[in-house]
């Protein structure tokens, strides 16, 4: 049995401690992707997923966290940046990112922290608790 190369085992590992997870509103309506370091909790991208939406219309959406001990942050709001074919459902599916460029892996949260978004016109939040 043979052991990895240093330089191809550091990559897995850093590879492995990416996780890509997403989290839905109770009616299913949109939800929450995110992509963090299970390790540093950096979170380098967010997306605001709208499952079915109409065509030409303009969406707009909003990120919040609540770290322990703190009030909730939100974001300003931003207008979705693709819509298209939803594929699964009628309509079209719609979504906003938020990318943290010129930030070595994105912003670091602190563990327990509450990541949500959130699409304007809802009272609806779709959350994800970074462990």
């Amino acid at each position: 049995m043979s052991t990895p190369p240093p330089v191809l085992a550091a990559q897995s590992a850093a590879a492995a401690r990416m996780v890509e997870t997403h989290r839905c509103t109770p009616r299913g309506d949109y939800c929450i992707v995110l992509r963090y370091d299970t390790s540093s909790r950096r979170v380098p991208l967010i997306i605001a997923h709208k499952v079915s939406g109409r065509a030409g219309h303009t969406y707009w959406a909003r990120w919040s966290n609540k770290r322990p001990g703190h009030g909730a942050k939100a974001s300003r709001w931003k207008r979705s940046s693709w819509t298209g074919d939803n594929g699964r459902a009628p309509g079209a599916a719609v979504e906003t990112l938020w990318r943290h460029r010129g930030r070595s892996g994105g912003r670091k949260m602190p563990k327990e922290t509450i990541m949500c978004i959130q699409f304007k016109g809802s009272d609806h939040k779709a959350c994800y608790r970074l462990g």
